[in-house]
């Protein structure tokens, strides 16, 4: 009986400290890695790239189970190749940096195991002197995460870009590329 009460007791304690931090906004950090690539016709076969990511973010509870999810940050994205040559002469650059901004929904599955799924927008802030690269990208997040401790988590993530990102003379030629990422980062909340 002394153990079921003891059982009880830590149990209440504990789901009151998650009650209580899930009713406020938290702030934080998530620093890791992309492994990027380009949906594209205009070359095959190219390496991946393993590049930075960094995001600023709120989660702000709805509740206990759901929570929305701000985020601004920076993600380098595109291929291991510098560049290629178009078929109209020009070089064209497939590592790019972007700027993005988005606003997840997040699902608390348990405790400790939650999903993430929303919109993303990103601007370019590459240095790009053909314009032959892109300005935008809109694109979806989806993915897991895993509490470790209150304040610390991992979350694996998928992203897949909508928008065609070649602009001007490779568009009009034609050829289109999406941003399609998968993302492993570390998470820390204040």
């Amino acid at each position: 009986m002394k153990h079921i009460l003891l059982l009880a007791l830590i149990a209440s304690f504990s789901m009151t400290s998650i009650a209580q931090i899930r009713n406020e906004t938290s702030y934080g950090v998530r620093l890791g890695a992309n492994y990027s690539d380009l949906e594209t016709d205009l070359f095959e076969d190219a390496e991946n790239r393993i590049a930075p990511s960094e995001t600023f973010f709120a989660e702000i509870p709805l509740g206990n189970t759901f929570s929305i999810v701000p985020e601004l940050g920076f993600n380098a994205l595109g291929v291991k190749e510098e560049s290629v040559t178009a078929p109209d002469g020009n070089e064209v650059n497939f590592k790019s940096n972007w700027l993005n901004t988005g606003i997840l929904v997040q699902a608390n599955i348990t405790r400790f195991l939650y999903l993430n799924v929303g919109p993303k927008a990103a601007v370019n802030v590459s240095e790009n002197d053909d314009s032959d690269y892109y300005d935008y990208d809109l694109m979806g997040v989806g993915g897991i995460g895993v509490r470790i401790t209150n304040g610390l988590s991992i979350d694996a993530r998928y992203g897949y870009g909508f928008k065609n990102i070649y602009s001007s003379n490779l568009e009009a030629q034609g050829y289109d590329a999406e941003n399609r990422f998968y993302q492993l980062t570390l998470s820390y909340r204040m």
